[in-house]
């Protein structure tokens, strides 16, 4: 079990997925019964299930809370993971996010002060180029996908 703030995560490694996925929704209903002796629930809106893999095949399905959890890409705080850990999901986001940069050279023709332009920046585009950037900036552009 992985905790930050209010984001839970529950993992399983292993070799065979069926054994895999039956720990998680073993995990789950741990957590479930958990959340009920605290008065506490999940947002099983929120509750996704991906499998990370070098296998195509689709995992067997994983349920919670009446619903069958999988994805092939989640968002996690910033990072964009996806089942093969290419990070193509997370380079394409941050390139959106980097358009950004195109704002800032068109509003710096109206706005002289450099250094509100620079705090726009420092404020508004780095710190998405730079989170996880020791994850994935080493990456060639094969593996972005760009």
């Amino acid at each position: 079990v992985l905790v930050y703030a209010d984001d839970t995560m529950l993992y399983r490694t292993g070799k065979d997925p069926v054994l895999i996925c039956t720990a998680i929704e073993e995990d789950l209903q741990i957590a479930a019964k958990w959340t009920e002796i605290w008065s506490m629930r999940f947002n099983a809106s929120k509750t996704v299930a991906m499998l990370i893999s070098r296998t195509t095949t689709p995992p067997p399905p994983i349920t919670f809370a009446g619903s069958t959890l999988y994805s092939k890409e989640r968002r996690h705080l910033v990072f964009i993971l996806d089942s093969a850990l290419s990070l193509h999901a997370h380079v394409n986001a941050l390139t959106r996010k980097g358009a950004t940069v195109f704002l800032l050279r068109r509003l710096s023709h109206k706005v002289r002060n450099r250094d509100l332009l620079l705090k726009i920046y420092k404020m508004y585009v780095r710190p998405h180029l730079e989170y996880a950037s020791p994850a994935w900036a080493a990456l060639t552009v094969t593996q972005t996908g760009l």
